[in-house]
C-alpha cells in the first residue's frame, strides 16, 4: 500500500500535459479474497513496532495493441502473496480518463494513441488507484509466445467473436474521375482499402489453443461498441484459469521456482507466467456508458465503479494500492462472502472520506454486532462524523493485532446486514468523489 496524494494526479498531469490537449459485479471463478491475506506467510512479516505488514501482492499490467497501433485490451494481473498465482483483472480500454480542466472525456484508449505507454500506464493507475510492477503493451505473437504453454483452454463465448480488417481490393482496379464541365484531365485513382468483417470464432462452446486465445483480445469488429466485446474477453480469460487448474508447474509456465518470493519479475511476459503457476481468479470490471452531457462528443466511453473497483483491490492487490494520504485506511472482515454486501461497506465508509485498504473474507459465522478495534482517538473520531448513522450500530474494542498503515479493523456484524435493508440509499451528491 503506497500513500500518495490524490491520485498521482500531479505525475499524471505533468505526463499527460506534453501529448493530449453497471452496475452488477461479474465475479468469475471464485470468491475475492478466499486465501486470507493475513494468514498467508507474507502476513506474518512485522515492522519495528510490532504491526503486520500487509501481505506482497504486486501488480502488472498488459495492453495489447494490434497492428495499427490500436490499443484493444486492458488486464491487469495481480500476484498471490505466494508468489504464484493470483488474479486477472479484464478493464475496458474506452474507461474515462481523468481530464484536465475543461478538456472533454476521452478513454485510455485513447491516451495510448496521443501520448503512448506511460501515459496510458498513469492513466490506468489512476483509475483503479494502484501503483503498477510491471507494464508491457505487445502485440498477439507476443502473448501468444506465453499464452502457448497452456494446455486446451476451454471458451464459451455468447456471440461469435469477429474481426474487421482493411483489405486492398484487386491491385488492378482503379477509380476514374471526370469533372463536369472541365478542361482539366480525368483523374485515375488508386484502389482504396474496404472494411472487411471476419468470423474469427463462432458462439458456444470451444477448445482454444494459446495463439487463439491471443486472438480474441485483438479482434475489433469496427462500429461495435466495446460493452458487447467485454464478454469475449471474459470468456477467454475465464479459459485461461481453468486450463490453469491449480497452476501449471513452474517447467511448463517457465519460470525459474528459486526465484518465488525473492525475486519480483519486471518484464511483463515473466509476470504473467508466474501468474499461471497457480490457481487464478478472473474479474470484469463493470462499465457504465457515458451519455449526454456527460459525453459531449459522443465517444465509445465507460465509468468505471470505483467502489467496485477498491473493493477488488483492497481484496487482492492491498499492497499495490496508492491510498491519499487525507484519508483513514481501514481494514474491513467480511463473515458473509457477498459482494454486495462488501461493496455497500466499501460504499459508505467512502461516504466519510474512510478509505477501504484491505478486505478479508472470513469463513466464521457472523457475530451480531459490527465492530471496530482501533485505538481510543480513532475511535472519537470516528464517532464525531457518526459513522453509526452510515453503517449501522457499531462496538469499539482494542485492536491487539494491528496492520502497518492501517488505522481501523471493522468486523462487520448482522447488524450491518440489517441495516442496509432499511437505511436510506447514499445519493451520488453526497457521496464523497475523487475529484
Amino acid at each position: 500500500m503506497t500513500a500518495i496524494p490524490s491520485r498521482q494526479r500531479n505525475r499524471m498531469f505533468a505526463a499527460l500535459a506534453c501529448g493530449i490537449a453497471s452496475a452488477c459485479l461479474l465475479p468469475i471463478g471464485g470468491t475475492i479474497a478466499a486465501r486470507s491475506m493475513l494468514n498467508s506467510s507474507g502476513g506474518t512479516r512485522v515492522d519495528d513496532s510490532g504491526a503486520l505488514l500487509i501481505p506482497a501482492t504486486p501488480a502488472a499490467l498488459l495492453a495489447t495493441v494490434n497492428e495499427v497501433n490500436t490499443l484493444t485490451s486492458l488486464t491487469a494481473f495481480v500476484l498471490d502473496p505466494s508468489g504464484v498465482g493470483g488474479t486477472i483483472i479484464s478493464i475496458p480500454v474506452g474507461a474515462r480518463a481523468e481530464s484536465i480542466g475543461q478538456q472533454s472525456p476521452h478513454r485510455i484508449a485513447d491516451t495510448f494513441a496521443q501520448s503512448g505507454v506511460e501515459a496510458m500506464l498513469l492513466e490506468a493507475e489512476g483509475a483503479l488507484d494502484v501503483t503498477f510492477s510491471a507494464v508491457g503493451a505487445v502485440g498477439s505473437n507476443d502473448l501468444a509466445g506465453v499464452l502457448n504453454v497452456l494446455p486446451q483452454i476451454p471458451v464459451t463465448f455468447e456471440t461469435p467473436v469477429v474481426n474487421t480488417a482493411m483489405v486492398l481490393p484487386d491491385p488492378v482496379t482503379t477509380t476514374t474521375i471526370k469533372p463536369k464541365k472541365s478542361r482539366t484531365p480525368q483523374t485515375t485513382l488508386p484502389p482504396q482499402p474496404v472494411a472487411v468483417d471476419s468470423e474469427i470464432f463462432p458462439a458456444g462452446e470451444q477448445a482454444l489453443t494459446g495463439d487463439q486465445a491471443a486472438l480474441v483480445l485483438y479482434a475489433q469488429k469496427a462500429g461495435e461498441p466495446e460493452r458487447d466485446r467485454l464478454s469475449h474477453i471474459k470468456a477467454m480469460w475465464s479459459g485461461v484459469a481453468a486450463a490453469v487448474g491449480t497452476g501449471l508447474a513452474p517447467g511448463t509456465a517457465q519460470f525459474d521456482p528459486a526465484l518465488v518470493g525473492t525475486e519480483l519479475p519486471t518484464e511483463i511476459g515473466a509476470f504473467i507466467r508466474r501468474v499461471l503457476g497457480g490457481p487464478i481468479q478472473v474479474w470484469q470490471l463493470s462499465a457504465q456508458p457515458l451519455n449526454g452531457a456527460d459525453n459531449p462528443l459522443g465517444i465509445d466511453v465507460y465509468a468505471l465503479d470505483r467502489f467496485e473497483v477498491l473493493m477488488i483491490m483492497a481484496s487482492v492487490a492491498p499492497s499495490s494500492l496508492a491510498i491519499s494520504t487525507d484519508t483513514l485506511a481501514v481494514q474491513v472482515d467480511n463473515p458473509f462472502n457477498d459482494a454486495n454486501i462488501t461493496h455497500a461497506i466499501v460504499e459508505r465508509l467512502s461516504y466519510l472520506n474512510v478509505t477501504v485498504a484491505l478486505i478479508r473474507n472470513l469463513t466464521k459465522n457472523p457475530q451480531q454486532k459490527t465492530q471496530i478495534k482501533t485505538t481510543t482517538v480513532i475511535a472519537d473520531e470516528l464517532k464525531k462524523i457518526g459513522i453509526d448513522g452510515v453503517i449501522g450500530p457499531v462496538t469499539y474494542g482494542e485492536w491487539k493485532d494491528p496492520v502497518q498503515g492501517i488505522g481501523a479493523q471493522i468486523i462487520l456484524g448482522q447488524d450491518f446486514v440489517d441495516f442496509l435493508a432499511s437505511a436510506p440509499a447514499l445519493t451520488p451528491t453526497t457521496v464523497a468523489t475523487d475529484g
